[in-house]
């Protein structure tokens, strides 16, 4: 294996035997040619490799295999096939409270904890008191744990694993406990593990931290890699699978749906600008429709309607509002117009869209789509909430 290369993982696959009752493991044992199990594939055929100095990411909703893989990499789970590779001394912190006795004192437990991680007495007597200080324990240093609340087990967890001296650091969730105060010191000493050549493997459901700390990120789903790469793309694009799982994607093709109401009928109605249906914060996104009266109309407004893929209703505006009217039509005529959203303010997610036209004191519904029409937005910064709202940001300062 390359000296640039910390792990290399190839197509490795890990498969659990799951009993439905205590007692067929039993049965299994005796009764070999009949299962009593059902197969669950943890991992299938997962190939990754992670560089020297990098920062990964693992992403993936709960059973995706992130803890699966992480435990294979770290050799406390075989794997059912493929093969692992790993250069340096590893410092894992898989799950709270793992590899600690509750009934050791806070000392006890550092001294075997970095004993299993490769230390000798005088190498972990040497670094004590630092551990302890970036654990600010002192004063609980010599309690069991079993008296520690679980912010406290995670500051002597990883106050351990980076005193170790590890050149590789894999993290489980493990920072999601602490304080932000904590969390800060942490990630602030990750970043100069970093810059000293250390690899970081960092599991969190915290979007913001995976953006703004890693350098690549694997997407997991149901065991498969579905993603790897910009830890800014694909955490925006797992947050948008996470907000609609079966929502249809907006580059897949419309088909327009709408009411009857015997008044009118949508002819046309799409959307230009972006590029495949997906656009960046601050473009400019239209909606253009044309509307065929059935009947004899009066003056019309029009509406739109947009839901974010997870239901959330995040924009709902007429043209009234903008004082805009179009004519009266007599049946068979058309009229046409497009609504602008410039700059579209809009956060990255996965949107659909229903298009209305109604009386002008909205009495009268003429015609509704359903919400057939689709588009996504991505942006290539680090992004929170729901828009992302034009904005002056002012400095008193000089």
């Amino acid at each position: 294996m390359s000296s640039e290369i910390s792990i290399r993982v190839s197509n490795v696959s890990k498969c659990y035997q799951i009993y439905e009752r205590p007692h067929h493991r039993l049965l299994q044992s005796i009764f070999r040619r009949k299962k009593y199990f059902r197969d669950f594939w943890a991992l299938r055929d997962v190939s990754l490799e992670v560089k020297r100095g990098e920062v990964l990411g693992i992403i993936g909703r709960n059973g995706a295999g992130k803890s699966t893989l992480l435990q294979a990499i770290c050799g406390t789970a075989t794997p059912t096939s493929g093969t692992i590779e790993v250069s340096g001394r590893v410092a894992a912190l898989l799950e709270l409270g793992a590899g600690f006795n509750p009934e050791f004192t806070g000392r006890e437990n550092a001294f075997l904890n970095a004993a299993i991680l490769g230390m000798t007495q005088s190498e972990i007597a040497a670094r004590f008191d630092d551990i302890v200080a970036f654990a600010e324990l002192a004063a609980f240093i010599d309690e069991p744990v079993k008296t520690y609340s679980s912010g406290m087990f995670v500051r002597l967890a990883f106050a351990v694993a980076i005193h170790v001296s590890p050149e590789i650091l894999i993290i489980d969730e493990a920072l999601s406990v602490g304080d932000l105060a904590f969390r800060n010191k942490c990630l602030e000493r990750i970043q100069k593990l970093v810059a000293d050549g250390v690899t970081i493997l960092f599991v969190t459901h915290d979007i913001s931290t995976l953006q703004l700390l890693c350098s690549r990120v694997l997407w997991l789903d149901h065991g498969h890699v579905k993603a790897v790469g910009d830890p800014i793309r694909v955490s925006q694009d797992y947050y948008a699978d996470m907000l609609g799982q079966n929502a249809p994607k907006a580059k897949d093709e419309p088909i327009l749906i709408q009411q009857e109401t015997g008044k009118a009928v949508f002819t046309d109605v799409k959307i230009s600008g972006g590029t495949d249906g997906e656009f960046a914060p601050g473009q400019t996104l239209d909606i253009n429709f044309t509307l065929l009266a059935k009947q004899d109309l009066g003056p019309v407004v029009f509406n739109i309607s947009i839901y974010r893929s997870d239901g959330d209703w995040v924009i709902g505006q007429t043209s009234r509002d903008d004082g805009k009217y179009w004519k009266a039509a007599k049946a068979g005529e058309t009229l046409s117009g497009a609504v602008r959203l410039a700059p579209l303010s809009l956060a990255p997610g996965e949107y659909r869209v229903a298009v209305g036209a109604c009386s002008a004191d909205y009495t009268l519904c003429y015609a509704l789509t359903d919400l057939t029409l689709r588009f996504a937005v991505r942006a290539p910064y680090p992004t929170w909430g729901k828009f992302i709202h034009p904005c002056e940001w002012i400095s008193y300062d000089g």
